[in-house]
């Protein structure tokens, strides 16, 4: 991002404006990226798996803001942050799930944490689904104060959601129902998508409710590779360098193992279903 769009992504993220990011926390947010290019390189796509090869960012931008107690709702779309958060034994494939089962999961888990006081926060990764449904049950977590993060992908076509913004920032910003913060981002930038998420993830732990984050392409981007972005954007402040890279490929790669060479256990929904996943630790970014 250049000056102006640095600015204006500040103005849009919220009030207390832009996370710093120190040049640690860059790199570890583009470990968190090589790790999940790797991860989705060796998951077979399926039903339980829905691939998102190259806006890998979405998921190390916003697991980067997780910490220890904070649950993921499983979804096909969640299963990379799974691995990525709790190791390559975390998740098992669970049955074909109706699109508003791990919204309202998301709902029961996020009033849990409020009503425990426990200062955690809910995240569920998921597609459109319904408009209408998915605005009725944002609109009911808002109306609670719930802590969640609804992350969806390509944007919500409502005619609910009034955008505004520059396109050029990577960020736009609307509202649902004319309450609930909603953040279009663009999803081959990892650095607006962690900026994005941890103000929305501060603002639910401070007890103001839920944020809807749309990962969409940018109309007209020539960058198709969110890997490649970023390396870019690091080598500028001269933070990258393609040894370091081959060390983390090697250091990963044989934390992996077999990991992806056998088929992940199916558990049907009864067993497994939308129950929430906790995060083991707190991420090193947050």
């Amino acid at each position: 991002m250049n000056g102006k769009e640095t600015a204006h992504a500040a103005r849009v993220a919220g009030k207390r404006g832009l996370s710093l990011i120190s040049d640690e926390r860059f790199r570890e947010l583009y470990a968190a990226l090589l790790k999940c290019r790797m991860l989705d390189e060796r998951l077979p796509a399926d039903a339980f798996y829905d691939r998102w090869r190259g806006r890998e960012a979405v998921t190390a931008g916003v697991m980067a803001c997780l910490r220890a107690g904070d649950c993921v709702i499983p979804t096909p779309r969640a299963m990379l942050a799974l691995l990525l958060q709790n190791g390559p034994a975390a998740p098992s494939k669970s049955g074909t799930l109706t699109s508003a089962a791990p919204l309202a999961a998301a709902t029961g888990e996020a009033l849990r944490h409020k009503l425990e006081q426990t200062g955690g926060v809910t995240v569920v990764f998921a597609d459109r689904g319904e408009p209408e449904r998915l605005g009725e049950i944002i609109s009911g977590a808002s109306c609670q104060l719930l802590p969640i993060l609804y992350v969806l992908n390509e944007g919500l076509q409502s005619s609910r959601i009034r955008s505004s913004g520059n396109k050029s920032s990577g960020i736009k910003s609307s509202r649902i129902s004319g309450a609930v913060p909603a953040i279009r981002v663009d999803s081959l930038d990892t650095v607006a998508v962690y900026r994005v998420a941890h103000e929305a993830i501060q603002r639910a732990r401070q007890g103001d409710g839920p944020t809807v984050m749309e990962c969409a392409t940018w109309p007209g981007d020539s960058e198709t590779d969110s890997l490649q972005k970023l390396e870019r954007y690091l080598a500028g402040k001269k933070l990258f360098r393609r040894a370091w890279k081959n060390r983390l490929e090697e250091e990963y790669a044989k934390a992996l193992g077999d990991f992806g060479k056998t088929p992940i256990p199916e558990l049907n929904e009864g067993e497994m279903g939308c129950a929430p996943v906790y995060t083991r630790r707190r991420n090193a970014v947050a």
